[in-house]
């Protein structure tokens, strides 16, 4: 890149690099996280998984003991919202508080990152995480999901931080917030599962470069721990990791049953085996394809922004893959008109296109499709391979594909690149994408934890888009000869003045109209079963019932009772819980109760 345009790009950035203009633009998006998660939060009527949870986070409140149940899931919700109940004061503004607290802490924590990842990649992934309809619904939601989100974000940033600074407090946070991860909802199991596979890969893969080094070696101001320090430090996060697990689950030693059955529960024998054979009833079934659909409905203002991130990290990749051990199959995209149709048409099998296959509904692939040109036993091989997967429809088929060849070309190229971040989102990204296809339950709010790593690689490519000169995580020019440096220079100049400066246009536009649709799903449709995001919502109906039952209580001596069962618990336990005479029984028990 030349100095001129070094020069100009800096020109356009250095108002957001102000501190002063930083603390606006923080204190703006503060204000307006603030109010987008925290007004008329007890408008909406509670949804079924709130009533129970507020339900039970006031027993807490009261003093009782709250015992993992692998239906309501972890702990960590009940005692936090409980304690905010013991606080403030019961009320439905009171149990929401907690889950908009970790709406409006996940959207300001990428803004800490500044230094790291510059001003405008900060910015972007803020304005994302603000006017995205998926976390601004959820987060003013009290299930797991607004909680989780935050605590993933902030054991990611701890670790990295802790990669970066080679401060330990940082990997002791990260461990904090790990636990509190398993402690709160049991699909921490596949994020780990998907992380730990991806660094994996990403280190064998960078073994075989021997011009790669790690990062913290080339910055003599991180400090490299010693043997014996690693050692300590990866014992003080397996013991605190270890304490939080246990506090919660042992219900802080108060377990009725005994800390060691809590904890034995929480670890595997209810919580694994509990949801494994909940995934294999499939109780909440849908399309494999349940999410494309979602995303191209709400979250559009990502893609741009994800498709050309997606092309300029193959780009890049095959312009440096002279020499480089990973130079097929990058080297086949040296092509920039081949790149870009084969990015269109993956994304599109993705997103555009989920509904179109060569199957009809119903029939199955290898009915259709296979045993017209293949021996009959390996279509039925295919057959039970596709059943195993929870696939159906061709169109299934094509879309896991065409996934799996973005995010595999995708990640090959950040590891050439020395992007291990990037690698590590694109590894994530697709690993969700596949396990929350095939998980037997396909709600909504499962969405967020799909969006998470999209969300940071949208943000990062705007921010080079926009703002040059940040090579923490793009280590372009190490180890490359002068003629190879050029070029990408040369590239990366050009791409920033022309298709970078369309898609950040684009964005911005787009993201308007990410900010109207979360306005209208969050607020003027909240409790509006049209919108695909409200999932099972309860009717609003619901509070003129508790207002009869009020009245029906103040009106007599003796307190009416009001007894539930079956699923009319759910939505409608929270709404009983300051009645005195209020009891929940079996089906079985329904009769007697009635008599």
């Amino acid at each position: 890149m030349s100095s001129n345009d070094s020069t100009e790009n800096d020109i356009n950035t250095n108002w957001l690099r102000s501190g002063r203009v930083w603390l606006i633009v923080c204190g703006l998006t503060a204000v307006f996280a603030g109010l987008s998660r925290i007004l008329f939060l007890s408008d909406k009527p509670y949804h079924h998984d709130e009533s129970l949870h507020a339900y039970y986070s006031n027993r807490v409140a009261q003093g009782h003991p709250h015992e993992y149940s692998a239906l309501l899931h972890g702990p960590v919700l009940y005692y936090f919202v409980g304690a905010f109940m013991k606080v403030f004061g019961v009320g439905e503004t009171t149990a929401r508080l907690p889950a908009a607290l970790c709406g409006i802490a996940i959207v300001l924590l990428p803004l800490l990152w500044r230094k790291r990842i510059g001003s405008v990649a900060a910015t972007a992934i803020s304005l994302f995480l603000l006017l995205s309809p998926t976390f601004m619904y959820f987060g003013r939601f009290l299930r797991e999901d607004a909680f989780n989100s935050l605590w993933i974000a902030c054991s990611l940033a701890g670790f990295f931080g802790f990669r970066w600074t080679g401060q330990a407090w940082m990997a002791v946070c990260s461990s904090v917030f790990l636990a509190l991860q398993f402690c709160n909802k049991e699909n921490s199991y596949l994020h780990v599962f998907i992380w730990l596979l991806g660094a994996a890969a990403i280190a064998l893969l960078t073994r075989f470069k021997s011009s790669d080094q790690d990062d913290r070696k080339t910055d003599l101001s991180i400090p490299l721990l010693s043997a014996s320090e690693k050692i300590a430090l990866w014992v003080n996060c397996v013991l605190v990791f270890i304490v939080v697990f246990v506090l919660f689950y042992s219900s802080f030693f108060r377990h009725s049953k005994g800390a060691l059955h809590g904890i034995l529960d929480g670890l595997y024998r209810e919580s694994l085996l509990y949801w494994w054979e909940q995934n294999q009833k499939r109780r909440i079934d849908g399309p494999f394809d349940y999410h494309s659909p979602l995303i191209f409905n709400y979250e559009f203002a990502l893609i741009p922004a994800l498709i050309a991130g997606w092309y300029r990290s193959v780009r890049l990749a095959a312009l440096s893959a002279a020499g480089s051990a990973l130079r097929f199959p990058l080297s086949i995209f040296s092509r920039p008109r081949l790149v870009f149709t084969l990015s269109i048409l993956l994304v599109s099998f993705v997103f555009f296109l989920p509904r179109v296959g060569f199957t009809q509904d119903g029939c199955s692939i290898g009915e259709f499709c296979l045993r017209r040109s293949v021996p009959e036993a390996l279509s039925q091989a295919v057959e039970q391979f596709a059943q195993l997967l929870h696939i159906a429809h061709s169109r299934h088929l094509l879309q896991i594909l065409a996934t799996v060849a973005l995010g595999a070309f995708a990640f090959m190229a950040s590891v050439s690149l020395r992007r291990k971040l990037d690698a590590f989102l694109w590894w994530w990204a697709t690993g969700a994408v596949g396990v929350y296809s095939y998980v037997g339950e396909k709600v909504p709010w499962l969405l967020v934890y799909v969006l998470l790593p999209l969300i940071v690689l949208a943000g990062l490519e705007v921010g080079r888009i926009i703002e040059s000169g940040r090579i923490w995580i793009d280590s372009l020019t190490a180890a490359r000869s002068s003629e190879v440096t050029n070029s990408l220079a040369e590239w990366e100049s050009r791409w920033q003045r022309g298709g970078g400066r369309v898609v950040a246009y684009l964005t911005g536009v787009l993201l308007v109209f990410s900010a109207y649709k979360a306005v209208r799903v969050s607020f003027a449709s909240s409790a509006n079963p049209t919108e695909r995001l409200v999932f099972t919502q309860t009717t609003p109906m619901a509070k003129q019932v508790r207002e009869r039952w009020m009245a029906l209580s103040a009106e007599y001596r003796q307190k009416p009772r009001v007894t539930m069962h079956g699923e009319a618990t759910w939505p409608f336990a929270w709404y009983v819980h300051d009645l005195p005479r209020h009891d929940f029984v079996k089906p079985a028990d329904a009769a007697a109760a009635d008599a």
